[in-house]
């Protein structure tokens, strides 16, 4: 089940934060000079027997790399305007939720490596059950924590405000010519006004019917 699955209604994706790839960086190196050295022994040799020696663990580092590619792609760091969703897991997946209104305290660390080549921790004090919520080596940790400071402070200024925004009422319905007329009549049982007076404005509303 992916993150957008789990949406509900009037939920919307705010931020979406990303794992680094630079782990995969040293795998890759190595996988290319394996297969450097194995081709350069084929070139050298002619021996199909002896470059196939690191071809083998090429090989092996490769669905090294294949299976960390696929772990980092099915952690999801999702921000909406509700919640802060952590999913991770290939075949079993686990998803945590931190609540807009429980946030206490956002914080990133990032270290001098991290600072160079852009990745970092993200750590989510709530004040729910599941307490310290910590996203590790995400790319770009900075943006990620201003978007939930963001986030929260929004969510929790619509909440304080009731979440919307009052209409103004609608404007009253014009009188209708019989209203005015029975208007017209009260102001003559009344005494407010004369007989004269009462005909000469009864005249003028019948005309205008």
């Amino acid at each position: 089940m992916s993150v957008a699955e789990q949406l509900q209604p009037g939920e919307e994706t705010l931020y979406q934060a990303l794992p680094s790839r630079i782990s995969l960086i040293p795998w890759l190196i190595l996988l290319v000079l394996l297969l450097a050295g194995s081709f350069l022994i084929w070139q050298q040799a002619g021996d199909p027997v002896l470059a196939a020696l690191p071809a083998i663990p090429a090989l092996i580092v490769a669905l090294l790399v294949a299976g960390k590619w696929i772990v980092l792609q099915s952690q999801e760091y999702v921000l909406t305007n509700r919640r802060i969703i952590q999913q991770t897991g290939v075949l079993n997946k686990r998803s945590v939720d931190s609540y807009l209104d429980k946030v206490n305290n956002v914080e990133h660390v990032q270290t001098l490596w991290g600072r160079i080549l852009g990745y970092g921790d993200v750590l989510v004090d709530t004040a729910s059950e599941t307490g310290t919520s910590v996203f590790r080596k995400i790319s770009d940790p900075l943006a990620f924590k201003r978007a939930i400071v963001a986030a929260t402070d929004s969510y929790r200024a619509a909440s304080r405000g009731g979440g919307m925004v009052m209409a103004p009422p609608p404007p009253s319905p014009k009188p209708t010519g019989a209203d005015r007329l029975r208007e017209l009549k009260t102001l003559l049982e009344e005494g407010l006004i004369s007989p004269e007076e009462y005909e000469a404005k009864r005249r003028q509303l019948v005309s205008e019917l």
